[in-house]
């Protein structure tokens, strides 16, 4: 870094993926005006998006993605959109087949989609994972940190936590919808995945297994 320039923070890096989700929108909406669309065109530029919202310096495959995306927490409905578009761009990379001038259509209208929500999601996160722990302690006069408001906005970069943060967040949403029986079925579910950890990984997320059973626990009284 040069003398008098400023270190790139989190602030920066979360502009870079504004900026690019701005411009991956403008440029879908110009794709979608032409006569023509090439494969490449749409592939492209699904994947120069992803790079910049994953902060990745380097060239990778619809697989690679598909595991970065796995590294990140996503919301359940978002998450099963951004694969359903990593599988139809794995097609284009993986064999031979040919989208219609209508499918890439459909394409470009669902990545200019996924682009948007996933900023979105991005805002919302820690204020929505924040409302649900208001819900869930609204009784407690002065609340601890809990189950939900200890999410990161990003969560380590470890595939069964993800999986874990999905359930519990799953979970409480049954919950929050009086569906005690589906929040039941999704905490034999996670203390499932829970029992395969080692053992210092079950003592770091201990308490949020236990809050999750303590939780239904009342709702079933």
């Amino acid at each position: 870094m040069k003398r008098g320039e400023k270190a790139a923070g989190p602030a920066d890096g979360e502009r870079a993926v504004v900026d690019a989700a701005r411009d991956t929108r403008r440029k879908a909406a110009f794709l979608l005006r032409k006569p023509f669309v090439e494969q490449q065109e749409v592939y492209s530029l699904a994947k120069a998006f992803f790079k910049a919202y994953l902060k990745k310096e380097y060239e990778f495959t619809a697989d690679e993605l598909r595991k970065e995306l796995h590294k990140i927490y996503l919301s359940t409905a978002v998450r099963e959109k951004v694969e359903a578009l990593v599988e139809k761009l794995g097609l284009l990379e993986y064999t031979d087949t040919q989208y219609s001038q209508a499918e890439l259509k459909i394409l470009l209208q669902d990545l200019d989609g996924i682009v948007e929500m996933l900023v979105v999601e991005r805002k919302r996160q820690l204020p929505f994972l924040t409302r649900l722990a208001n819900w869930l302690f609204r009784k407690q006069q002065q609340p601890r940190a809990t189950i939900i408001s200890e999410y990161p906005v990003v969560e380590d970069a470890d595939p069964v936590t993800v999986e874990l943060n999905t359930l519990l967040e799953d979970l409480y949403l049954a919950l929050d919808k009086g569906n005690v029986r589906r929040a039941a079925k999704l905490y034999k579910a996670l203390l499932d995945r829970y029992d395969r950890l080692g053992a210092t990984a079950q003592h770091r997320l201990y308490h949020k297994v236990n809050a999750a059973y303590e939780t239904i626990a009342k709702q079933q009284r």
